[in-house]
């Protein structure tokens, strides 16, 4: 059975442990790609992976051939986390309270990464 999650709720953590619900928004692409998410010090941590398993060489050349450059560019932080599995890249975004302008920044990172998982997949595969 296939899940059809549409929205992504965020939660305040603190000391390691998840306290309240901020709010819950809706994605319009790609929320499968979305490992977790958490706000911690008014920021947003957003981790985001691949669609299924890699095989090690593809994980080496999925990093390699990610374009980080333009999620910089958007004005978002973008750490690679290579301690996972399959590739994974947690970008840092600052939690707004403002609903509507959240939940469009939300959308844009996980559609540019939704957009450059399925570009890298149709390249090596």
């Amino acid at each position: 059975m296939e899940l059809d999650a549409k929205a992504l709720v965020l939660m305040k953590r603190e000391n390691g442990v998840l306290q309240e619900e901020l709010g819950s928004y809706e994605i319009d692409e790609g929320i499968n790609l979305v490992y977790k998410a958490y706000v911690e010090e008014d920021k947003v941590y957003l981790y985001l992976t691949t669609k299924d398993d890699v095989s090690d060489e593809e994980f080496t050349q999925i990093y390699d051939m990610y374009d980080l450059d333009k999620l910089t560019q958007m004005g978002y932080e973008v750490e690679e986390v290579d301690d996972e599995y399959n590739p994974m890249w947690c970008v840092i975004l600052d939690f707004i309270d403002d609903h509507e302008e959240m939940e469009a920044r939300l959308n844009e990172v996980i559609s540019y990464h939704n957009s450059e998982i399925n570009r890298i997949y149709s390249e090596l595969r």
